[in-house]
C-alpha cells in the first residue's frame, strides 16, 4: 500500500539574488493565478497553475497568497555541501536555481517525491514536499475512534467491546 505524507522544510542562506528571482516567480504565480494570463512563468509552472485554477473553480480569495507548486522533479539529496537541495524553476533562467534545504525529518531513498509547494511567511521561505513511500498494510486487531464535538466533549467507540459503548459528557 502507498502512503503520502508532507515534510516541512525551510529554505536556507538565500542570497539576493536566489531571493529576487523566487520573489519574482512568486509573484507572477499570484498574479497568473488571479487572471494575468501574460505574467511570465515557466511553462511547466504555468500547467501547475492551471491544474489549481480547475481544482479550485475560480474561487480565489481576493487577499490569500497561494503556495507556488511545483513538479515532482525538483528535489535533490545527498551533495556534498549540503543533504538536501531543491531546484526551482524561474522563467528566463536556464536551470533555474538550487537552494539548500533543511527538512523538519529524513527524506529517505525509497520516498518518492510527488509534489513541492513553496510558501512565503513573515518574509521567510518554506518548502512543503509530498512525499510517497510503499508501507506494510497492517490488519489492526481493534480500533478506537475518537470524535470531538461542539455538544459533547467526546464520543468513543472500542471495537474489542462486542457492544461498543458510547460516552459522552456535555460540554
Amino acid at each position: 500500500m502507498k502512503a503520502k505524507k508532507t515534510v516541512k522544510a525551510k529554505i536556507l542562506e538565500l542570497r539576493k539574488g536566489k531571493e529576487e528571482l523566487l520573489r519574482r516567480e512568486y509573484e507572477n504565480w499570484q498574479r497568473y493565478l488571479r487572471g494575468d494570463k501574460f505574467a511570465p512563468l515557466y511553462s511547466a509552472t504555468k500547467q501547475q497553475a492551471e491544474r489549481l485554477l480547475q481544482r479550485l473553480r475560480g474561487g480565489l480569495k481576493p487577499d490569500k497568497e497561494y503556495p507556488l507548486i511545483l513538479r515532482r522533479d525538483v528535489y535533490r539529496a545527498n551533495t556534498k555541501l549540503t543533504p538536501y537541495w531543491l531546484k526551482i524553476p524561474i522563467y528566463g533562467v536556464r536551470g533555474g536555481i538550487n537552494v539548500p534545504i533543511k527538512t523538519h525529518e529524513p527524506i529517505t531513498e525509497e520516498m518518492i517525491c510527488r509534489e513541492a509547494k513553496i510558501i512565503r511567511k513573515d518574509g521567510k521561505w518554506f518548502v512543503y514536499i509530498t512525499v510517497e513511500k510503499e508501507v506494510e498494510e497492517r490488519n489492526p486487531k481493534s480500533i478506537l475512534a475518537i470524535d470531538l464535538g461542539i455538544r459533547w466533549i467526546a464520543t468513543t467507540v472500542n471495537s474489542n467491546n462486542p457492544k461498543p459503548k458510547i460516552l459522552w459528557e456535555r460540554a
